[in-house]
């Protein structure tokens, strides 16, 4: 019998040691989880009435909780203890019937939130597609200076690409035994015909002979890429040039160069190939969903990373007819203007269009 009322004894004993230690697990997993409460509660208790009041220009405030106020930064907030930061005090305004109470912030919180305040009025409903795209120099305005007469070419005048040339600069010059030829052919052609003019009788037959002859030639020289200053000049001289200057016949960027000095070319090739860089192409990818909002026409704004804060204009110029299996887009083609050729092909933009859904003061209900 002693020995059963033994073993219950240390058993209730052991129990009520395990009570205990799960009630002081329990009271300190209270004090952790309400310590900011509790020293809120005693900083409430031990401040005076009047010892929140901030006097002066500058009064300190807890970012977490607005509603802690203090005259100095030599305390932290007594909820979540953080530092107190510095604002500027508003001037005491009453009120609005309603309202109890106004929560003040600071500049930088309001441009982290992104919080606006607009006056009430009727606007256009605008839907607005954000999408992406590449840009691209605009195909139209690609120049391929041809060799349209072979020859030797003896000097350059634009030794690497990307060097920005304007229309009429000199590209190179090129010596070539065909053009020397057919210069001569021109020049005994209009002697011929001034010989024939200055017949007493001039034989109507051979005059038009002769100018056949020399509009021939003249016509193939200029098809060969002579301007009509050269000729002017070879006419004026009567002296044949034995080298031809070519020109750039547009403003812009040098892009391409397959030349050097000495190289023979061929009728055909492409020495060079100069873009006016003035409008460039943006390749967007619009989504299927969207494409019934993209109009030719419509005005585009266009941002880059290399320029954050700036925006580009463009308009749709051209929606390619086919959609991309695999994402489901369709490329829609936007001509932007390239302000001191600040856009560059390579480029990742952003694109922004700003589709009106109504006119001015019209309200849409979906029935």
């Amino acid at each position: 019998m002693n020995t059963r009322a033994e073993n219950a004894w240390q058993v209730t004993k052991t129990v009520f040691l395990r009570l205990r230690f799960l009630m002081v697990f329990l009271v300190v997993g209270l004090i952790v989880g309400n310590w900011a409460y509790m020293n809120n509660v005693v900083d409430r208790w031990t401040r005076g009435a009047g010892a929140d009041k901030v006097s002066g220009e500058f009064e300190y405030y807890c970012p977490m909780h607005p509603s802690i106020v203090r005259p100095d930064d030599t305390q932290k907030c007594p909820i979540c203890g953080m530092p107190l930061s510095k604002r500027r005090k508003g001037e005491k305004t009453q009120l609005p019937p309603g309202v109890l109470s106004r929560l003040q912030l600071t500049p930088d919180r309001i441009r982290q939130a992104g919080i606006a305040t607009v006056e009430i009025g009727y606007r256009t409903l605008v839907r607005e597609i954000r999408t992406v795209g590449t840009l691209e120099w605009d195909e139209r305005k690609v120049a391929h200076i041809s060799a349209r007469v072979a020859g030797r070419a003896d000097e350059l005048f634009i030794n690497f690409t990307g060097v920005r040339v304007k229309a009429g600069d000199p590209v190179y010059r090129l010596y070539s035994p065909d053009l020397v030829t057919t210069q001569e052919e021109y020049l005994l052609a209009i002697k011929t015909l001034d010989e024939v003019k200055a017949q007493p009788q001039p034989d109507e037959e051979a005059v038009s002979r002769a100018k056949r002859l020399a509009d021939s030639a003249r016509e193939r020289m200029r098809l060969w890429g002579v301007t009509e200053m050269q000729l002017s000049n070879l006419e004026k001289t009567r002296k044949a040039e034995n080298y031809l200057i070519i020109y750039s016949p547009i403003s812009g960027l040098v892009i391409e160069k397959d030349i050097h000095a000495g190289h023979y070319v061929t009728v055909g090739e492409d020495p060079y190939t100069i873009v006016d860089d003035s409008v460039v192409w943006v390749q967007a990818e619009v989504f299927e969903r969207d494409l019934a909002l993209v109009q030719v026409g419509q005005e585009i704004e266009i941002t880059t990373e290399a320029y954050p804060g700036e925006s580009f204009k463009g308009r749709v110029d051209f929606i390619q007819p086919t959609l991309a299996m695999d994402t489901r887009t369709v490329k829609v083609r936007i001509e932007a203007e390239n302000r001191a050729a600040k856009l560059k092909p390579g480029m990742f933009a952003s694109v922004f269009m700003r589709i009106p859904l109504g006119r001015r003061g019209e309200m849409w209900y979906d029935c």
